[in-house]
């Protein structure tokens, strides 16, 4: 099948670094009948983490191409790297239609990120270009969706592993063992580089 006639999931994040739980909402998305393949893209400098200090682009994208090496179904994209910055979802979102014109886009978030959809750059423009594809929790109520939102919003089960990104870089910071956190051969990088060793971050 054509990429300009595949049904695409666009998972957007700094990924710093990549974990378990990342993987996880990844494997519920695919789960879903909607997507062909998942995007994963990865954000060089999110808007709304002006300020944070990063591990560096590369080694962010290393650590996510080793992490889905096994997927088939998903790519791991650094569009966002060639756009003009900050990386707002819109401009991404403009850029891979113009680029694919025949392509379906479904824009990946979380439950969390549905209720503040509305405070994103531009989401009007957004649901125009992609609808939303949403990990929630089995229990969760649907019914309190924003009007304007519902017709753009597809649902997928998912049950959600209780990490973060700023958890894995602060136990790293503290020399405790992040094994049960994320792949093993994400550690691998993580050490070879001694990535997150002096954590300053909240």
């Amino acid at each position: 099948m054509s990429v300009q006639h595949k049904r695409i999931g666009l998972l957007g994040g700094s990924f710093d670094p990549v974990h378990n739980g990342h993987i996880s909402i990844v494997k519920s998305f695919l789960q879903s009948d909607l997507l062909d393949e998942l995007w994963v893209l990865l954000t060089p400098d999110p808007p709304h983490k002006t300020g944070q200090a990063q591990a560096a682009f590369r080694s962010r994208l290393k650590m996510l191409q080793t992490a889905f090496n096994d997927f088939d179904d998903v790519k791991i994209s650094d569009v966002e790297k060639q756009l003009s910055h900050p990386s707002y979802t819109i401009q991404t979102l403009e850029h891979l239609k113009a680029e694919y014109p025949e392509s379906t886009f479904y824009l990946c978030i979380g439950g969390d990120s549905l209720k503040d959809f509305k405070q994103w750059k531009d989401w009007q423009q957004i649901i125009q270009h992609a609808d939303l594809l949403v990990a929630k929790r089995p229990a969760t109520d649907n019914k309190k969706i924003d009007t304007i939102l519902k017709d753009h919003v597809h649902f997928v089960d998912h049950e959600p592993v209780d990490i973060s990104s700023t958890t894995v870089r602060d136990a790293i910071a503290s020399g405790d063992d992040v094994s049960g956190l994320i792949p093993s051969s994400v550690k691998k990088i993580i050490d070879n580089q001694k990535l997150y060793k002096n954590n300053n971050d909240e």
